[in-house]
This record gives structure tokens, sequence and C-alpha cells, in this order.
């Protein structure tokens, strides 16, 4: 969804950096060559910011749908091969042709179903751990306190463009 229109000049330059084909020297000479002065090149990226930052929403909703989509399928299909094999059960035969198919119940691989009231008691050999993380957040805090061991990170603050 296109917000504002952007002009054939901006058009192009935004399809080249979408499409990726285009290297940061070639960027800066499409944009030297773009009409106008700064205040109108920088308006003409506002208008596509603001329109990828609309279109990346919409895709957003697209995926929320399609994953709900998609789990209502495979629910659909659990139920229904839970259908047949209750069906199949009852009926005592170990195999069926339907048409095309031939139907039969196969055991599983074995699995291991934990027994909820001997969870918290399960031997350290079972366990496994994940790598630890760096709480990031808690180390920020501490290097702005001066508290945080010296030599292992450093504070740096970037910059970047925004717009209204």
């Amino acid at each position: 969804m296109n917000v504002y229109g952007l002009g054939q000049e901006f058009d192009l330059l935004s399809t080249l950096i979408e499409e990726e084909a285009i290297d940061e020297q070639a960027l800066i000479d499409a944009w030297e060559t773009l009409v106008g002065d700064t205040q109108d090149k920088f308006e003409g990226c506002c208008k596509y910011l603001v329109n990828v930052k609309t279109t990346i929403g919409g895709l957003d909703e697209e995926i929320k749908r399609l994953q709900a989509r998609k789990k209502a399928l495979e629910n659909a299909s659990k139920r229904l091969k839970d259908l047949m094999y209750q069906t199949q059960k009852k009926s005592g035969e170990d195999k069926l042709q339907c048409g095309t198919f031939k139907v039969w119940i196969q055991k599983n691989p074995e699995s291991v179903v934990m027994d909820e009231q001997y969870i918290e008691n399960i031997p350290e050999e079972y366990l496994r751990y994940k790598e630890p993380e760096i709480d990031k957040k808690k180390l920020l805090e501490h290097l702005k306190a001066g508290v945080a061991p010296e030599g292992i990170a450093h504070i740096e603050q970037t910059e970047g463009i925004r717009f209204r």
C-alpha cells in the first residue's frame, strides 16, 4: 500500500534498494543524481519510509493470518487422523484397502512421558542446560553505576535518523 506517491526517480531508486541490486557506492551515486535539494530528497526518503512501514505492518498481519491458517489445518489433520484411528481400532481390522489408499495402524517410536509428581526429583544426569546468556540490560546498569568489572564491556551510544 502506497501512502505517498514517490515520483519516478525515487521509485526507481527504491526498487534498486529493495532488490538489493545496488552496492553502497552506486546508491550514493544514484542519490547524487536525484533532482532537487536535500530537503526534497529527504522528503522523498520520509515518504518511502512511511510506505515501507505500512507495507511491513501489512506483511506482519498476513504472516499472523497464515500462521493461524496453518495451525487450523494442522489441527484439522490431527483430528481427522484421530477419528480414523479410533474407527479402525473399533473395527478390529489391521489393514484396510480404501480405493487408492491402504490404511493401517502402526506403532510409533518409543517416547518418554514425564510423571508430573516426580519431575522436581529428576536426577542431574537427565538434565540439559542452555548456554548462558549475557544480561545486557543489567550489565548496562552496572556499567553506568561503575560497578561492572573493568575490561569486559563498554558503553557506546550510536545515532540514528528520526522523522515525523
